[in-house]
């Protein structure tokens, strides 16, 4: 008896705490205060190399650690996670798998190193391209854009191979389970039923091709002078966005540099990136459901994690001189809703088993259980493993803004209420890309200028 009681202690002590909520806010109030403290650093890359949830603290800490402007520690961070992204998720093997499908079941996702979104790994490159162009690196970025662009290629291929490894999944339950259609099926349909305004409301599509990765490339190549690739890559983007005035304008100057004979003749431009606010987080909701268990009907409750919208930062940035203005393109509500929505049946139905199973469990124990004891501490586990895995990368933009101005030497931006964001002399020989990354009104943005 003493035996029993201890491991489940331990177990409930074990996942009392485990939405993981309180690691994003950890971080996200340590970039709020900008914080650029090398203890901070040193501890992240400690539990970094100790294996310790490795993806989701590489690319968080990474986050920060570019927003201090310490490029190569940022890439440090990011190498690793993407490590773990090829050696604990990839090329896990079938037993592990196994094994871990099997106790997550059991209790839940988040006692788990988080795996990541595939939207994250494109991400991953791009950043990191972008933080070897700081360190005047091209080489090394021009190596990461390429990976983010066989990423996006392979987007399709990846989600067909996961939807049909799900389904894979579900016919094995199926078989399983004896009521399957009343406990799972249907149970399913109700829920997914609660997402379609959500749905609806971030605008998610069925295509998983995030068009910014195209673009952030395009002006790489172009500012490495790789004319002819920077065109083919803005042509993918230009099919998606053809009736946008400053899509248009880009699209020329970007045919006229491939097509000319002598580009460095041609005239310079000023390419402006504008990262506004957060992606969606995640919230925990919870479902009241019934299920069929001995022939018995009971309710029992399970938790599912929800999207939210976060805010934008400024409306947009004005080019005082030009009186020109940032164009929004590039929506990651959309994108980052389309591969939620992709796998919501696979997390719906887990969770459904994964209740049946605690459900059955406990109804297991209490017929057998004369004292009360274990009947208590086996419903008080369920309750406390109930928990949605709400981990995230939680620095992406909410979107992405573009504008290209002719380079005459001297730049402003304002935003849309004329508060100064920055001001420079240029060096009108080159063609420079300004990105600025504004998290909030309130947090002051970071400016990366990059030239070649």
């Amino acid at each position: 008896m003493f035996k029993i009681f201890f491991l489940f202690c331990f177990a409930i002590f074990f996942v009392s705490c485990s939405t993981h909520q309180q690691d994003n806010d950890f971080y996200q109030y340590q970039l709020s205060s900008q914080n650029c403290d090398k203890n901070f650093f040193a501890k992240e890359l400690g539990e970094l190399k100790k294996d310790n949830d490795t993806i989701f603290r590489g690319l968080n800490a990474g986050s920060i650690a570019r927003d201090c402007k310490e490029f190569e520690l940022s890439n440090k961070f990011f190498d690793l996670s993407e490590e773990a992204y090829k050696y604990d998720v990839d090329l896990q093997s079938t037993a592990s798998k196994a094994l871990k499908t099997a106790t997550s079941t059991f209790i839940n996702d988040t006692i788990f190193d988080y795996e990541g979104f595939y939207y994250e790994r494109t991400m991953l490159n791009v950043t990191k391209g972008l933080n070897f162009m700081s360190l005047n690196d091209f080489a090394n970025a021009r190596v990461e854009f390429n990976r983010a662009l066989i990423r996006q290629e392979k987007a399709k291929e990846y989600f067909a191979y996961y939807l049909e490894k799900n389904r894979k999944e579900l016919e094995k339950a199926k078989k399983e389970n004896k009521n399957f259609k009343q406990n799972i099926e249907e149970n399913s349909q109700l829920i997914e039923k609660q997402y379609e305004n959500l749905f609806e409301d971030f605008k998610a599509t069925e295509d998983f091709i995030n068009p910014y990765v195209t673009y952030v490339s395009a002006v790489f190549f172009f500012l490495d002078k790789d004319y002819k690739k920077a065109y083919d890559l803005l042509k993918e983007v230009f099919v998606l966005h053809n009736k946008n005035a400053e899509m248009q304008k880009q699209f020329k100057v970007f045919d006229k540099y491939a097509s000319s004979l002598k580009p460095k003749g041609l005239k310079k431009h000023i390419f402006v990136i504008y990262e506004s606010g957060l992606a969606p987080s995640f919230e925990e909701v919870s479902f009241s459901v019934p299920f069929i268990v001995n022939d018995n009907l009971v309710m029992a409750s399970l938790a599912m994690p929800m999207l939210k919208k976060q805010a934008a930062s400024f409306e947009s940035l004005i080019a005082i001189k030009q009186n020109l203005k940032t164009q929004n393109l590039f929506d990651f509500d959309s994108i980052i809703a389309s591969e939620f929505k992709t796998n919501l049946t696979f997390i719906v139905t887990k969770a459904l088993l994964t209740t049946a199973l605690k459900t059955s469990f406990n109804i297991a124990v209490a017929k057998n259980d004369k004292t009360g004891v274990l009947s208590l501490l086996s419903n008080l586990f369920s309750t406390l493993s109930t928990r949605a895995d709400l981990r995230f990368w939680n620095f992406l933009p909410k979107n992405a803004q573009i504008l290209m101005l002719e380079n005459e030497g001297f730049i402003e931006l304002v935003s849309n209420k004329y508060d100064l964001i920055y001001k420079e002399n240029l060096d009108k020989n080159k063609d420079i890309l300004i990105l600025v990354r504004s998290f909030s009104k309130e947090i002051p943005a970071r400016i990366y200028k990059i030239e070649n």
